[in-house]
């Protein structure tokens, strides 16, 4: 277990929501300060365009900071991921879908967990993350991809929920913790309605298929996958294969 993370905030004076919550959790929210030396795992919240800032220089993580949000971002999962020597990921689903967030996540989990296999590790996050903002926060059905017309008509609901700014700023909250034999887990989570993961591993793995091949995909490159939180958190697990 390592030290308790410090959010570092890019912007001026924490806000008072940001102090409060981070107060509650029991870590220390301050100004980031480009040569501030703290001795702690330390987390970046600021605007979606600084992601990659936090995952360099030491940094443990990035919480997209948007003035506007109606509830703090900082949540007990990101907080506690870092504890435990990992790293925490969360914006809403406008700059997921924005920004490479995959990418520059397992770029940082490389760095904790080299001995896993980063492209099995980004194909199954990409796939996740995919899930959480289409199926989870944007509520949309991947069936509709089946023909020409059904794909103009999944574009067409997919810019009108863009559009709407409830669904456009729920959030995606990405964690990644270390496993005992160079190991990690990863979870996703989504602010959608959930669904029955259970059920659907049940199902056989059909990567062929022309639509819902995702959890068959994480399937059959993870280690161990399970679904919580009423279905919008899906764990992923990678082991050391050599």
């Amino acid at each position: 277990m390592t030290s308790r993370p410090v959010i570092l905030f890019e912007g001026g004076e924490v806000p008072a929501s940001l102090a409060y919550r981070a107060g509650k959790l029991g870590v220390d929210a301050c100004p980031h300060v480009e040569f501030l030396d703290i001795p702690a795992p330390c987390v970046l919240m600021a605007p979606i365009s600084l992601i990659e800032n936090g995952f360099t220089g030491g940094l443990r993580g990035f919480i997209e900071y948007r003035a506007d949000d109606a509830v703090c971002p900082l949540t007990a999962e990101a907080v506690e991921a870092v504890a435990q020597g990992g790293l925490c990921l969360s914006a809403c689903t406008t700059s997921m879908l924005s920004s490479d967030p995959a990418q520059v996540f397992c770029a940082a989990v490389r760095k904790i967990a080299p001995a896993i296999g980063d492209m099995m590790v980004e194909l199954a996050l990409a796939e996740a993350l995919g899930n959480s903002i289409i199926h989870g926060n944007l509520g949309l059905q991947s069936d509709l991809r089946h023909s020409l017309a059904g794909l103009v008509e999944f574009n067409t609901r997919l810019a009108q929920r863009l559009a709407d700014p409830t669904l456009a700023s729920r959030r995606v909250t990405v964690t990644a913790v270390p496993l005992a034999g160079a190991g990690i887990s990863i979870s996703v989570t989504d602010d959608g309605d959930g669904f029955d993961i259970e059920h659907e591993l049940k199902k056989p793995v059909d990567v062929a298929a022309k639509s819902g091949r995702g959890l068959g995909l994480i399937r059959k490159v993870s280690s161990q996958i399970e679904g919580s939180n009423g279905g919008r958190t899906l764990t992923m697990r990678f082991l050391r294969t050599g």
